[in-house]
């Protein structure tokens, strides 16, 4: 009995450790799932600190407003047919975005790449990035444009006038003029080629007159005489190409030169097949070394465009007045538009011949602007006392 009793003292102890080693195995458990659950989360929190770091450092550094106090305006222009590329490019330049390729990913992801509005913008460094490309969307900042028409023949003083009196452009007509100066467009080579006998002489309003192209244009509202003269100077440019320098060559003349006698051309000419005819007058009598005994050179003096002028008119000691001196005038006298330009270069051939060249020309009918040409004094005399008397005392301009 006794033995049997031990034995049962044995089995329940045997059973007491069992049971407690199964509970230390548990509290082993435990505590190291403990642990492990420790560092997960303890790493989940490392993650999402150093997530919660690098965005916000991404954001400062490439997403949020440059500078959220600056609200000065910032102008910039995007013109047709930039790429996104080129105009995230422009706006970094700028300094209203802090990257051009996170701007670049940013309108690519909202899928607007080819909804940006070309034109004048006016951005803040203080916009956040899609307040920039809703501006590029919607353009209700946008400078609004204007659109300008300068005719042919018209010269700075009317073109300014124009500018100022009938656009309402925010600068004054000596403001347009006093811009009118070489220094300010050294970044086109023809202007460098003026004589500096024109740029220093008092009686030259401005060495420009002539290059600024007459045409139609848009410009911003806001436009500043450089800006407007800019756009005249690409197109004059543009007009005078290789073939027209080329031909410039073969005439033995400079591009001035023919600016000069253009701007001539443009103010007598009012027919199109008389340009090369008038221009061949011209010349010819340049080679005789005669008086161009222009009316317009005079006529830019007195600003009167009258047909007839005086006797003291046409005695007016000015190195623009073309009855008084000899060769091309000191300067152009107006802007000659694309038909001058070629007609200064291409004179009418049949003019020129040898023992025919004709050498002076008279209004015929003051309406149209029609012309007859005569080889000699006499006959263009006679034509003179025969049409004279149909002549207005102002021209059409």
């Amino acid at each position: 009995m006794a033995e049997n009793h031990i034995n049962r003292d044995e089995r329940e102890e045997d059973r007491e450790n069992r049971k407690k080693e199964s509970t230390d195995t548990v509290d082993v458990l435990v505590r190291r799932a403990g642990r492990g659950l420790s560092i997960i989360v303890i790493s989940l929190l490392i993650v999402a600190i150093t997530v919660f770091t690098v965005v916000n450092t991404l954001k400062a550094r490439y997403i949020n407003p440059v500078d959220k106090r600056d609200t000065a305006p910032v102008e910039v222009e995007i013109q047709s047919g930039w790429s996104l590329n080129k105009i995230a490019s422009e706006l970094q330049d700028a300094g209203v975005i802090r990257s051009s390729a996170v701007f670049k990913l940013f309108v690519d992801l909202s899928d607007n790449t080819s909804k940006l509005k070309q034109g004048k913008h006016v951005f803040a460094r203080s916009m956040t990035m899609q307040e920039i490309m809703d501006e590029l969307l919607t353009s209700k900042g946008a400078v609004p444009e204007v659109t300008i028409t300068i005719p042919e023949h018209w010269d700075l003083q009317m073109t300014a006038d124009y500018l100022v009196n009938e656009k309402g452009f925010d600068f004054t007509v000596d403001d347009f003029i006093d811009a009118a100066k070489v220094e300010n467009f050294t970044d086109y080579p023809f202007l460098l080629d003026i004589p500096e006998e024109r740029i220093e002489n008092e009686d030259v309003i401005s060495p420009l007159e002539g290059y600024l192209f007459p045409d139609t244009y848009r410009v911003y509202a806001d436009a500043k005489p450089e800006d407007i003269m800019r756009k005249m100077l690409n197109q004059f440019e543009n007009v005078y190409n290789d073939t027209l320098k080329e031909r410039t060559v073969e005439m033995g003349m400079t591009m001035d030169e023919v600016v000069v006698l253009a701007s001539i051309i443009q103010k007598e000419a009012r027919i199109d097949d008389e340009f090369s005819k008038v221009s061949a007058v011209f010349h010819n009598r340049l080679d005789e070394g005669m008086a161009l005994e222009s009316c317009a050179t005079v006529q830019y003096l007195i600003r009167e465009p009258r047909w007839i002028l005086t006797e003291e008119e046409m005695a007016i000691d000015s190195p623009y007045n073309t009855y008084k001196y000899p060769g091309l005038p000191i300067a152009p006298i107006g802007s000659p538009g694309r038909l001058a330009l070629q007609a200064a270069l291409f004179p009418y051939e049949n003019y020129m011949r040898d023992g025919q060249k004709y050498l002076f020309f008279c209004l015929k009918d003051p309406d149209t602007g029609e012309h007859v040409f005569n080889r000699t004094l006499s006959a263009h005399n006679a034509d003179k006392a025969k049409y004279e008397a149909l002549w207005d005392t102002n021209t059409d301009e």
